[in-house]
C-alpha cells in the first residue's frame, strides 16, 4: 500500500472517529491549542515530504539532462578527433602522390636519355635495330621538351593545431 493511500485512509478513519456523538466539550484552551499545534506539525511534515519528491524529480531530470549533454560532447569531440586523424592521412596521401609523381618524372627522363643514347649507337646496331627502343612513357618525356620540368616541393605541415 503506497504512502499516500495509507495517509488518506489515516485521515478517514480520524474524521469518522471524530464525527461519532461524544460528550459535551468542555472549553479547554490548553488542548485546543495542542491540538492545533499537531495539526499544523501534520501539515508541515506533509509538505515537506511533498516538497523533497518535487526536488527529487527536478534533480533527476536535470541529472539526465547533464548526461546526455555530455554525451553529446563526448560525440561531438569524437568526430573532431576523427576528422583531423583524416585531414592528417588526406595530406599524407596528398604527399605520397606528390612524390610518386616526382620519382615518375625521374624515371621518364632516365628512359628518355637511355633513348638517345640508343639513338647515337655506331650504324650497325642501329641496322640491327630499325628504330630505337620506343615505350609511351618514353614518348611523353620527348613531348616535354629536353629541359626538366622543375621539380615542385611539398610543403605540408603536420602541427598541433593553432595555440
Amino acid at each position: 500500500m503506497t504512502k499516500r493511500r495509507l495517509a488518506s485512509l489515516s485521515l478517514a478513519a480520524t474524521l469518522a472517529l471524530t464525527a461519532l456523538p461524544a460528550a459535551p466539550a468542555l472549553a479547554d484552551g490548553a488542548a485546543s491549542t495542542r491540538n492545533i499545534i499537531i495539526g499544523g506539525a501534520a501539515a508541515a511534515l506533509l509538505i515537506i515530504n511533498h516538497n523533497k519528491k518535487v526536488h527529487e524529480k527536478y534533480a533527476e531530470k536535470d541529472r539526465r539532462q547533464a548526461q546526455t549533454q555530455a554525451e553529446a560532447n563526448n560525440a561531438e569531440a569524437a568526430y573532431a578527433s576523427e576528422r583531423q586523424a583524416y585531414l592528417h592521412e588526406a595530406a599524407l596521401v596528398s604527399s605520397y602522390r606528390h612524390e610518386v609523381a616526382i620519382q615518375h618524372q625521374e624515371v621518364l627522363r632516365l628512359r628518355h636519355q637511355l633513348a638517345m643514347t640508343r639513338g647515337h649507337a655506331p650504324a650497325s646496331h642501329v641496322a640491327a635495330n630499325t628504330r630505337p627502343a620506343f615505350h609511351p612513357l618514353v614518348a611523353a618525356a620527348r613531348s616535354t621538351g629536353s629541359a626538366p620540368a622543375p621539380t615542385r616541393v611539398a610543403n605540408v605541415s603536420y602541427g598541433w593545431g593553432a595555440l
